[in-house]
């Protein structure tokens, strides 16, 4: 860390560092205050919180509203009660590995669910110290990670970041939480492998709050306790005392039935593991098959000279042709359609995939890491 200072939890006018967001969200949840919770930094959000009618967003038992980002559409808010985030905090805090920690490090802000109940309410219920800082790099993070006992709320990108710069330095008295961007196997395979330390990867949504996790290489997930699963025409449904009781929509509070449906595509194993296939919304169907547009980001990301890789889909009722695959491409070098197909066709076999690919891109990440958008260089 840079200057180690010790900051009492207390009330804040107008919380903007993260140290600040963290003291203010503690002090309203030790007081059993009513809060919103978003990213101030993104103006067009802050703009749709503030159009909102004061009177309506403060329901009866409710501790947080936290909204969406909106990058897939209008902003959602999301009500959590005291009970939906104790009760979650505690079903991680039993699936953790038998070990005692004696601080939590984090990199990410405290201005959604991840932050503020695995940042912020389990290291309270663990009755540890929080170590955070305003912009982390992977070479601090490899300080504070070789401290025994440590535990660190991460995103994907640190443990791609940590494998890339293969210090020379061992975690094995620390655990890594990541948020449920996509991380892909042979990354937390490598992590362990080069340091030591195991990856728990948290299975979750705002709406829902932590439905499932996996362990480094791991393929299937497990439920955490007290998370019903179960499969409605492929696609996973959820029953917990973790999910919210009521949504903010247009403007509008509006009741949750349970069980919750999710656009996650799952394959059920038993009544506590299934395998995450992918989303709705990125499962492109090529010659009658499904195909994961994550599968491929990842594929292509582990070229040499590719850092990031965003795919969208196109879909055209009136073409001839099956959906292409826009691929923006970020890196040091330009990706051809050569390469692409070799990579395609040695992981995918023999199915012919349409796409098309614009390099000279800047990929666009949220605070915990998971790609909203791209840019243009």
């Amino acid at each position: 860390m840079d200057t180690k200072s010790y900051v009492e939890i207390q009330k804040l006018q107008n919380p903007s560092t993260k140290v600040e967001q963290l003291s203010h969200a503690l002090y309203c949840y030790q007081n059993d205050i009513f809060d919103i919770i978003y990213d101030k930094s993104q103006p067009s959000l802050q703009k749709y919180v503030n159009s909102l009618d004061s009177k309506v967003l403060n329901q009866e038992g409710m501790q947080y509203l936290f909204f969406t980002s909106g990058t897939t559409g209008k902003p959602t808010g999301v009500y959590k009660t005291k009970e939906n985030l104790e009760k979650e905090s505690q079903a991680l805090i039993e699936a953790l590995p038998k070990q005692k920690f004696t601080r939590v490090v984090v990199t990410v802000p405290f201005v959604h669910i991840y932050g503020i109940d695995i940042g912020a309410i389990l290291p309270k219920n663990l009755d540890v110290e929080i170590w955070t800082k305003e912009n982390f790099l992977p070479e601090e993070l490899a300080i504070e990670a070789q401290k025994e006992n440590t535990l660190v709320v991460t995103t994907p990108v640190f443990i791609k970041a940590l494998n890339r710069i293969k210090k020379d330095v061992k975690f094995d008295k620390t655990l890594f939480l990541t948020s449920t961007a996509p991380l892909p196997t042979q990354e937390a395979k490598a992590f362990k492998e080069h340091y030591g330390s195991s990856v728990m990867q948290l299975f979750a949504s705002t709406e829902t709050g932590l439905m499932a996790y996996k362990l480094d290489d791991e393929v299937v997930l497990k439920s955490f306790k007290g998370v019903l699963i179960d499969e409605n025409e492929g696609m996973l449904c959820v029953s917990s005392p973790f999910i919210t009781k009521k949504i903010l929509t247009d403007g509008t509070p509006k009741e949750v039935a349970l069980p919750f449906q999710t656009e996650d595509i799952v394959e059920i194993i038993d009544t506590k593991s299934f395998k995450l296939l992918g989303r709705s919304s990125n499962l492109a169907k090529i010659a009658g098959k499904r195909v994961s547009t994550l599968q491929i980001e990842s594929l292509l990301e582990e070229l040499e000279g590719i850092k990031a890789v965003m795919i969208r889909i196109t879909r055209d009722d009136h073409a001839l042709k099956d959906e292409i695959l826009d691929i923006y491409v970020e890196g040091d070098v330009a990706l051809n359609g050569k390469k692409v197909r070799f990579v395609l066709k040695e992981n995918l076999g023999s199915i012919h995939i349409p796409f098309k690919i614009h390099n000279n891109i800047k990929i666009i990440r949220s605070s915990v890491g998971k790609k909203i958008g791209f840019k243009e260089l």
